[in-house]
């Protein structure tokens, strides 16, 4: 599996600098050499800063710490799925934004029924599909504040996919809709029997949900054959995907499908 990794990070890395040098040809044309990329979601805002069209820098941040920088004359280019009022504040603070959304072109087309409902995240991790260079069946399952499961075809047709509740909206639904149930903190745990009702709650959530994420892997092999699956999201360490070889995590999908697109739209 090490080799085969190995082999397929480095066809997606061509690929990906294949669209970063278009990219900078035209952003050099136009005289901006540092854009700002922001997946603003749920739960957690994370920046990548790109320098001559080359990714040099990925952290996480929140709303707070973000507008108490100076953002004058920079470029942000934002996928915002949790505030409209982010996108205002980082204008008042001199920043020139670029707000994606579902009307922008992409590298795919799409047989879902509602693009104008469809989150800018999910778009954004099928257009990093898109432009991965592999060929076949594409599935991304982004586990965050939900658990997103997104299909690219063969034929590079957007199929799609399903919607289901995260790890912390588990855990404060069981104590927001019971009596005496706790509310708890996400942590690792493998055991199948709690023993406490902390441990059941960490066993019924945790593996619950692999179970959930699992079962529909079965689904979509037995679907779709030469499928390949992305996982990314701030939640995919709770979970061992380690066990099937056609699965790959890259935690920073969202922003090259983010960028790429602002690479379409620039051009």
């Amino acid at each position: 599996m090490g080799a085969k990794l190995s082999i397929f990070y480095f066809l997606v890395q061509i690929t990906f600098n294949f669209l970063l040098i278009k990219c900078h040809s035209y952003l050099c044309a136009v005289n901006i050499l540092e854009v700002y990329v922001m997946d603003y979601g749920n739960t957690a805002l994370k920046i990548a800063v790109f320098q001559n069209a080359t990714m040099k820098t990925v952290y996480r941040s929140n709303k707070e710490d973000c507008l108490k920088l100076d953002w004058s004359n920079k470029l942000i280019v934002l996928s915002n799925v949790a505030s409209k009022e982010f996108s205002l504040a980082l204008q008042e603070k001199g920043a020139k934004i670029i707000e994606i959304t579902t009307d922008f072109s992409a590298s795919f087309t799409s047989a879902y029924n509602s693009m104008n409902t469809l989150g800018v995240d999910r778009f954004c991790n099928v257009e990093a599909m898109s432009i991965s260079g592999r060929k076949g069946n594409l599935l991304c399952i982004d586990i965050g504040t939900c658990v997103k499961f997104d299909l690219l075809d063969k034929r590079k047709v957007y199929c799609g996919g399903s919607i289901s509740p995260g790890l912390d909206l588990r855990f404060k639904s069981l104590n927001d809709y019971t009596a005496r149930l706790p509310l708890l903190e996400k942590k690792s745990f493998r055991s199948l029997n709690g023993k406490s009702t902390d441990e059941s709650i960490l066993s019924g959530v945790i593996l619950g949900l692999e179970a959930e994420i699992f079962k529909r892997i079965e689904w979509y092999e037995a679907q779709y054959d030469d499928l390949t699956i992305f996982v990314t999201g701030g939640d995919t360490s709770y979970f061992d995907f380690h066990q099937k070889s056609n699965i790959f995590a890259d935690e920073n999908l969202t922003l090259k499908g983010i960028y790429s697109i602002f690479c379409n739209h620039a051009q």
